[in-house]
């Protein structure tokens, strides 16, 4: 085998590798909000909303789209790493920067942040067939009153 060819084998094993790793990735993939099965309410809450997942690397990656409580379409996306290293988003109404630290699995917590005030703390978790990823959010809302919200999602 010539090292040309050998370069190639490895480079498509290592593609393959990393779409492997992807792939076991339960939070990975397109998710929309069932709202007969979440609970949430108050001035900020988004309705319809749909969740796009991807991974990076050890970077989890999201795109948002929902509407408000005005009927008004919101698009925002975010990026972070799962080691609980401080990320960005752009576009969020609630929040400029978010923490994601991977607890197992199939679990996530993640902290996101209006400059130095926490605007929510999230337990989210991918259930063992992976059709059902649920959100228990507390936080503030944009007003200053203390939240309670559970989000459940079904995999599309």
């Amino acid at each position: 085998m010539s090292v040309k060819h050998f370069r190639n084998a490895v480079f498509a094993v290592c593609v393959l590798a990393v779409a492997a790793l992807a792939a076991d990735n339960p939070f990975v993939g397109t998710w929309k909000m069932n709202a007969e099965k979440s609970k949430v309410a108050g001035a900020d809450a988004l309705q319809n909303v749909t969740v796009k997942y991807e991974l990076d690397g050890n970077t989890l990656k999201a795109s948002v789209d929902a509407t408000n409580a005005q009927g008004q379409p919101v698009s925002f996306t975010y990026q972070a790493p799962t080691d609980g290293k401080p990320g960005t988003a752009t576009g969020a109404p609630n929040f400029d920067t978010i923490t994601i630290h991977q607890l197992s699995p199939n679990s996530l917590r993640v902290i996101a942040k209006k400059g130095d005030q926490t605007a929510y703390t999230d337990r989210r978790t991918v259930s063992k067939d992976g059709k059902t990823l649920t959100i228990a959010r507390t936080g503030t809302d944009s007003q200053g009153k203390p939240f309670r919200a559970l989000m459940v999602f079904d995999k599309q």
